[in-house]
Order: C-alpha cells, then structure tokens, then sequence
C-alpha cells in the first residue's frame, strides 16, 4: 500500500523523466495525487516533462492538480510519453483550473499540455475529466493527445467528461487527438 503526493506545488506525485518508462505492476495499491499544478502521475507545471507511463496492475488512484491530468499530461506545455494500460484497477481524476480550463483524467492537461498514444487493453478503467471542457480519456482545454485504442480485452471503461466537452473519449472542446479505436471501430 502506497501514497504518495507531490512535494512542491509544480511537481506530480510520481514523476517519470523523459526518455524513461514507469512501469507499475503487482497486487498492492497506490495514490498518487499532485500538491497543486502537477499530475498524480505523469508531469509537473510548465516544462517539467514525463516519459512513458505503463501500468499493468494493481489499484491505482492518481488525481491530478489544477488544469492537470491524474495520469499524463500536466499544465502550460508540459507533455508526456506514451500512456499503456495493460491491467488493473484505475481510477484517475483530471484536475480543473478555472471556469474554461480542465484536465483529462487520462491523457493530458490544459494550455499547451500533450501526451503520446494512449492504449487500453485490459483493467477495470474509471477516468473523469476535469469540470471544464475536458475528456475523461483524451485532452483537456486546449491540449493534444495521440491516437487513442481501446481494445475488445478491457473488463470495463468508464470515461466521464467535464461540463461543456464534446466528448467522454477523445478531443476536448478546444483541443485536439488522433484517431480513437475502441473495440476495433474507429470513432473518430
């Protein structure tokens, strides 16, 4: 059991440097929260980039900090690796910043904020957008994502979007994302 939480306020709970893959595997549980501007997992405020995030099991809570992600990208410009979820139990949660501004619960966060390619193929997936204008699975306000893939061997995924975003998966309302897969259909 595990929990951990950003030390300063521009810094993720978990950081991963760039160019370098986390993997997180096994039985046990972890949280991991931001302690202002940063992810739960992933990158911190503006530049503090991440690399590739896998998680293949466990019970994995991440909330992310205001306008950034619980697993991915955080705020003005910073952007993270790739986003593979092979297994497990997550729960991840975007932050919001302000009245137009919110963060992915998985992928990335607002003003400038990416990630890479974002890939589920197993685990019980719970991930909620932030309040505004942000996918659950997908980009937040004005950021960018890769391609999105669900594959059919996922136990479940909810993906709840924030108020005023188009959609639960996918592109923010004033963001953008490759192509969503899920189940072998392309969405969009």
């Amino acid at each position: 059991t595990n929990s951990v939480k950003g030390f300063y306020n521009k810094y993720p709970g978990i950081h991963i440097a760039t160019g370098k893959t986390l993997t997180i595997k096994g039985d046990g549980s972890l949280t991991a929260s931001s302690n202002g501007y940063a992810c739960g997992i992933g990158c911190g405020y503006e530049g503090i980039n991440a690399g590739n995030i896998v998680i293949e099991g466990g019970t994995i809570t991440a909330t992310g900090g205001y306008g950034c992600a619980g697993i991915g990208g955080g705020i003005h410009g910073s952007s993270c690796g790739d986003i593979t979820i092979t297994g497990g139990y997550i729960d991840a949660t975007g932050g919001y910043y302000n009245t137009g501004a919110g963060a992915a619960g998985i992928g990335s966060g607002n003003y400038g904020s990416s990630c890479g390619n974002i890939t589920i193929t197993g685990g019980i997936i719970t991930a909620t957008g932030g309040n505004n204008n942000s996918a659950g699975i997908g980009c937040g306000s004005n950021g960018s994502c890769g391609d999105i893939t669900i594959t059919d061997g996922v136990t479940s995924v909810t993906a709840r979007k924030g108020n005023g975003a188009p959609n639960s998966i996918g592109a923010s309302s004033t963001g953008s994302c490759g192509t969503v897969t899920i189940g072998g259909i392309v969405t969009g």
